[in-house]
């Protein structure tokens, strides 16, 4: 069991170390090849439109082919599809590239989940945070290289980065072991019962809050390289801001259970959407880069404990038959709506000439205000708290 564990270890540490390559500095990337704000927003989209068609379609694979050999196939063609990027292309180029790498980099997140779910209801002494932890580690090992190699190659390196931590990714799961047992169903994979889960209302106006404030941060998580040089930062200070987001998630996922226990999920999930709010006002105020860099000490609490929290919330809204379709919409929530409408509204407002940093003003408020929102809801909720 030690041994699964440290290979999973290994793979959450190489997955996120691809998504630290690419995932920032797309958006820039797609800038400096010539493309539009609405053309950027609608690129940036594919990858979360994508997942609401690969979910299913994996789970389904998955409970016939198994885990393993799904990492295996998806990995290596995952790594295969980021090189297509090597090639110069327009719009509708990179619009089919991009939705080829998200249909096999789409499943990598939700497999690895599933396998570390698996190996925790083998041997309860693992826990998901333990291992997912090993991710937050290779998005702040990857964020300074990349910053490095940017400034002295160019954008395209981060598809090299991407496409060889896939490629160990993939040699690496040649080497866990064997599916034996019918996989357990997840929370990323099932959509069942979905009518007699959003029958409760307060769980629908959660997912709907987490939405908004997926579309009001999902700027940071993909407009960061733009935003950082507009104030005049470097790739490699870029690189310096996404390492130091990772090492802040470190403390947070240890320490989350802990923290909710003690503060009570209702006023740890207003703590972070506020902080999130802050945080995005604090980007808007700040004009010099180092001190932008000093912003990411809050991304632990923004990130780390809301989505910690959120999780935790919908448990306590959605009975236990009925959790892993729950947590499925919550994914669907943050990763897909979310980002969805974040990218188009995020490429719309840079089409009609509005700095990040501007872009990042009007999130603040848009996030502040979904938070006095679940601040209302939560007054009239039975859940304890």
């Amino acid at each position: 069991m030690k041994t699964e564990a440290n290979r999973l270890r290994i793979l959450y540490f190489l997955a996120f170390c691809s998504t630290a390559a690419w995932l920032p500095i797309l958006a820039d990337h797609f800038k400096q090849k010539g493309m539009s704000g609405i053309e950027i927003g609608i690129l940036m989209s594919v990858t979360p439109f994508m997942m609401f068609l690969v979910q299913p379609v994996y789970g389904l694979l998955a409970d016939r082919l198994g885990y393993k050999k799904c990492l295996v196939f998806s990995s290596i063609l995952a790594s295969i599809s980021f090189l297509f990027y090597l090639i110069d292309g327009g719009f509708i180029y990179l619009l089919l590239v991009t939705a080829l790498m998200s249909v096999f980099y789409n499943t990598i997140q939700p497999l690895l989940d599933s396998l570390s779910l698996r190996l925790v209801q083998k041997d309860p002494k693992f826990s998901y945070g333990t291992l997912r932890i090993a991710g937050a580690a290779g998005w702040a090992f990857t964020g300074i290289i990349t910053g490095y190699l940017i400034d002295k190659i160019d954008t395209s390196v981060i598809f090299i980065i991407s496409s060889i931590s896939l490629f160990l990714t993939f040699l690496v799961s040649i080497t866990l072991e064997p599916d034996t047992e019918k996989p357990i169903g997840q929370a990323d994979q099932s959509y069942k019962n979905i009518g007699q889960v959003l029958a409760n209302k307060t769980l629908l106006f959660l997912l709907l809050a987490v939405a908004l404030i997926s579309a009001g941060a999902s700027t940071i998580w993909y407009f960061y390289s733009i935003y950082i040089k507009e104030i005049g930062g470097s790739s490699q200070l870029v690189g310096y801001g996404l390492s130091l987001q990772g090492l802040c998630e470190l403390p947070l996922f240890y320490l989350s259970a802990r923290i909710i226990l003690r503060f009570g999920i209702k006023t740890t999930l207003l703590i972070t959407v506020f902080t999130t709010a802050f945080r995005l006002l604090l980007y808007s105020l700040v004009n010099n880069p180092k001190a932008a860099i000093a912003i990411e000490l809050l991304h632990g609490i923004s990130w780390s404990l809301f989505w910690v929290v959120c999780v935790e919330y919908v448990n306590k809204l959605v009975a236990i038959e009925w959790r892993a379709t729950g947590q499925s919409l919550l994914t669907a929530a943050y990763y897909g709506v979310g980002a969805i409408l974040g990218n188009l509204w995020g490429g719309y407002l840079l089409k009609i000439n509005l700095r990040v940093g501007e872009i990042y003003l009007l999130n603040a408020g848009i996030v502040a205000v979904v938070g006095l929102m679940i601040w209302v809801l939560m007054r009239r909720t039975n859940v304890k708290m």
